[in-house]
């Protein structure tokens, strides 16, 4: 500021502002993250994050943060207590993440009221306090900060004279007044009560450069105690409840605590999904944290490009803002270049030294405002350009079979986490349709602008815009996985057992070897930082936390990628397209059950079907069946069977149809011995199937044989797949009425064949209900009680084996008969070993001569869906390889062709250069011909 300001009036920043400046954090971990955020800029390898115990400090305990960037001198340091100017902001390079020089006070005055930073660069030592308990105390409006600098060598306080400082820059001026002042407040109000503490925190930084910065007289909750809770777990930081409001919807009540994320309560995992490429080994309390990739631990990935023209709104903002910097600048550098040139004017009358020292010092700060305006000006031009190009984000979406519950939107900012857990694109959270969809999206800050406290966007609108288009992509992947007929079947492979969708997954050791198998784990070397996929393997242990902090590639039994040098191999994410008509599907089918189930269900009985049944019905789809017989057994029938309620209702489904069901002919009757008729029945509350009963009334036998006249209302078959509904009724004089048949409910032993998880399995009857109507059966390939399923006696979805089981009533005929003749034990034994040893994976537990060498127990409890599941990953990795390969090839091959094109045409040889690789073998076959002709 030039010299003839200075009578003016100044603007200040009262010491209110510190608190005012920190509440625009409301999330406690966010808070620390702005830390955490400097040292990634720094361009850090190592963050320790430890807590140390001092009674005498509010809260009992200060927390630290120890990095090994690239440090600060004097003049950066004094940038920091200079709200609102970072210099991470004018950069080109875009990773950075802080840019408004405001993170660190604001962060650390959220979370404690008084902040003490030490950096080390070029063996000088700075150090920084800042401190609302020494303003408060000694009644001081005005930000004031102590800034002493060290010789790190020999622990002197630096002392510069003036001469030293004509480069026009902040450099530290040593004073002995201040620095005492400044000793004296730093040793009065921080923990650290005599120079040798000092000293030794400057000792903690090992490396070269380096920044540790402790916060102190931490904030308190309601409580009294620290709003941090490091009792419960030694190695991490929580947050307890109470300091968790307004995070979830469902936060308010304590018992809903199990399903929060965990990354809502726990810093150690909010830290590991922080970054989205993960490059920073960060320590917690003394144990390392395990890094997330979070878009290689999803199960099916798949990826869709977004393309919009409209993210304007920052750009907009970043050009109007460059411009004005940009006039501002060159009106300054216009003031300075008229100083210096009038200075020289006079050199040449008078040589003062004072003149040629104050000249010096115009030239340099003219050429400084000269390369700041030349950034602008490039940065402009960037902007520019980019506002009107077509902006394209890459959306990720996975299935999280690991913890279903833990789904939604994770949005990131050039890398850094922003939302996580946002829930669009799923309608109902009561329902399974994308239920456990993760989609992932890391934006750049020329799309959208980050909030200052890093928990939102800017721009509100363009922000629902993209939730918006993220949840018709996240429709289009649950269409795309292929799950959506079967999806109660899919979660209980992975063992998710419950309907109340917030339970987390059943720790039984086969659906965790499943989830295992599923998504092989990958781990970041210690070393090199580099991420490698280690293969499923039964054999081997579950890493503990110890093997998994110290991992590192040596470790790998992988030897083509168990050294450092080898290069990161990552798996390739196939890519998904949106398809148009997916908007106007989305639109109509808000639930998987809504896309399977009748739409005439009733509002009172709005309940879903069973997914076996849902699976059985595909296979029906094509099948036209036309049965001629009598669905009422005989009373010898029923004499021999188990007693049953004479009342009990055979239900069968109802439908949905667009279409309005036909109204049933009166003239079509059909003569009877017994009356039926429609009335509507009302299910266990346990039963998730709404329905129509036929009830058979029987009063008596002579009722029975009595020849009378009955009505049957008639209603046509509608278009719907899962249509099972209509039940067509014959009486004894065998007139002919086409019929979807149910059959007689089993008895406990009965062989019977049911779909399970997409295809008819076969098995025997373990129990049955007859107040709820179901049975439960044990399969035959799985005679394990886990996979024990449940069936209503009304489903379609099973059907008897063996007909013995059934009624032997002539009148009666089953809907499906299995008859085989059965194939010796031995051939099929041998088929089974042969075609195992044909699909065997490379990286298999077994061999061909151990498979071979297995016996009939031994295949009885072969893991074939294990098998099947590895079978069918790698050879979706083999030919997204080869494809990935072949694109490569196709490049380089279409590159070389080009420069060898451009030599031979300076050659003289005229070749188009975007002729085809046909043409362009034509040409160089005529040319060899030609050159060999000539003499």
């Amino acid at each position: 500021m030039n010299d003839q300001y200075d009578c003016l009036n100044k603007a200040q920043l009262s010491f209110e502002y510190l608190h005012t400046n920190s509440t625009t954090h409301t999330f406690l971990f966010g808070a620390l993250a702005e830390l955490v955020d400097n040292s990634k800029d720094a361009g850090a390898k190592n963050l320790n994050i430890y807590t140390c115990k001092d009674p005498c400090l509010r809260g009992g305990f200060y927390l630290a943060f120890l990095d090994d960037g690239c440090g600060m001198n004097y003049d950066d340091v004094f940038n920091v207590i200079v709200f609102g100017k970072s210099a991470k902001r004018h950069n080109l390079d875009s990773n950075q993440i802080g840019q408004y020089g405001n993170g660190l006070k604001s962060g650390a005055m959220r979370i404690s009221n008084d902040l003490i930073l030490f950096t080390k660069k070029d063996n000088i030592g700075t150090c920084l306090f800042l401190s609302r308990t020494f303003h408060q105390e000694e009644h001081i409006s005005q930000i004031i900060c102590p800034m002493p600098c060290f010789n790190l060598i020999n622990q002197q306080p630096i002392k510069n004279i003036d001469q030293q400082q004509s480069n026009g820059r902040y450099t530290y001026i040593y004073d002995k007044n201040k620095y005492e002042l400044e000793i004296y407040l730093i040793t009065k109000y921080s923990p650290f009560k005599t120079m040798n503490d000092l000293f030794k925190q400057f000792n903690l930084i090992k490396s070269s450069s380096g920044t540790l910065i402790i916060l102190f007289n931490l904030k308190l909750s309601d409580n009294g105690e620290s709003e941090f809770n490091i009792k419960i777990d030694p190695y991490d930081i929580l947050i307890d409840s109470k300091n968790r409001r307004n995070l979830l919807d469902n936060d308010d009540d304590d018992n809903n605590n199990n399903s929060i994320p965990l990354e809502y309560r726990s810093f150690r995992s909010y830290i590991s999904i922080l970054y989205y490429e993960p490059r920073m080994r960060i320590i917690i309390q003394g144990q390392r944290v395990i890094t997330k990739k979070l878009s290689y631990t999803l199960y099916k990935p798949r990826q869709y490009q977004f393309k919009s023209t409209r993210f304007k709104t920052y750009s907009e903002q970043e050009i109007k803002k460059y411009e004005q910097e940009l006039l501002l600048l060159e009106e300054r550098i216009r003031e300075v270049d008229s100083q210096v040139y009038h200075i020289q004017q006079h050199i040449e009358i008078t040589i003062s030294i004072n003149e040629r020292i104050h000249l010096r010092k115009l030239q340099i700060h003219a050429t400084e405002l000269k390369d700041i305006a030349n950034r602008l000006r490039n940065n402009l031009i960037k902007k520019r350009m980019e506002m009107n190009t077509i902006k394209t984000l890459t959306f990720i979406f996975g299935l999280n079979i690991q913890n279903r519950i833990a789904d939604g939107i994770f949005i990131y900012n050039c890398g850094r986490l922003i939302k996580m857990y946002e829930k669009f694109g799923q309608s109902n959270k009561k329902t399974l349709y994308c239920r456990g969809v993760i989609g992932i999206v890391d934006i750049p800050s020329i799309i959208l602008e980050p909030t200052h406290n890093k928990q939102s966007f800017a721009d509100e609108k363009e922000y629902h815009f993209l939730l918006k288009n993220m949840g018709v992509y996240m429709r289009q992947y649950w269409t795309d996985t292929g799950i959506e007929h079967y999806v109660k079947e899919f979660w209980e492979t992975y063992g998710y057992r419950d309907d109340q969708l917030d339970r987390p997954p059943s720790n039984d050791p086969e659906a965790v070897k499943r989830r295992q198998v599923a998504i092989p784990m990958l781990i970041q070397c210690d070393k090199c930082l580099k991420w490698r996929r280690l293969p499923y393997n039964s054999n081997t242990k579950s890493l503990t936390q110890i093997q998994l902090e110290s991992w590192q590639c040596s470790d790998n039994t992988d030897v083509l990628n168990n050294t450092c040098s080898a290069n990161e191999k990552l798996d390739i994410i196939p890519e998904g397209e949106l398809k148009q008509k997916s908007q106007v599907i989305s639109g109509k089918n808000r639930t998987s059950s809504q896309e399977i189930l009748p739409s005439t269900r009733s509002l009172e009985n709005n309940k879903r079907i069973s997914n076996a049944e849902i699976s059985s019905t595909t296979i029906n789809t094509n099948s036209k069946v036309s049965i001629h017989s009598s669905i009422i057994p005989s009373s010898s029938d029923i004499s021999q069977k188990r007693s049953q309620p004479s009342s009990r209702s055979l239900s069968i489904k109802t439908t949905k149809s667009k279409k309005k069901p036909k109204r049933f002919n009166s003239k079509q009757s059909i003569k009877s011995k017994s009356k039926f008729h429609y009335v509507s029945s009302s299910d266990d509350e346990d039963e998730e199937e709404s329905s129509v009963s036929i009830t058979q009334q029987t009063r008596n036998q002579t009722s029975v044989r009595s020849s009378s006249h009955s009505n049957i209302q008639q209603t046509s078959l509608t278009d719907s797949v899962t249509s099972t509904n209509y039940v067509y009724l014959i009486d004894d004089d065998n007139t002919d009425i086409k019929s979807n048949v149910y059959l007689t409910p089993p008895t406990i032993g009965a062989r019977v064949s049911a779909m399970y998880q997409g295809a008819r399995r076969s098995g025997k009857v373990l129990s049955v209900n007859d107040k709820r109507g179901i049975f439960k059966m044990r399969f035959d390939e799985f005679p394990t009680s886990e996979f024990d399923y449940s069936f209503s006696y009304k489903s379609s979805a099973w059907s008897y084996i063996d007909t013995s089981s059934s009624s032997t009533d002539p009148t009666i005929t089953s809907i499906e008969t299995i008859v085989s003749e059965p194939e010796p034990l031995f051939t099929i034994t041998k088929k089974f070993q042969a075609l195992i040893k044909f699909m065997l994976p490379p990286d298999w537990k077994l061999t061909d001569e151990q498979i071979s060498l297995m016996s009939y127990d031994d295949l009885s409890q072969f893991d074939i869906v294990t098998f099947m599941q590895s079978y069918r990953e790698k050879m979706t990795k083999i030919v997204e390889q080869h494809k990935t390969d072949e694109a490569h090839w196709r490049t380089s091959v279409q590159h070389l062709q080009i420069e060898v094109t451009k030599l031979l045409n300076l050659s003289g040889m005229s070749i188009p250069i975007d002729c085809s690789m046909e043409d362009f073998e034509e040409y160089i076959q005529h040319y060899i011909t030609q050159a060999g002709k000539s003499p």
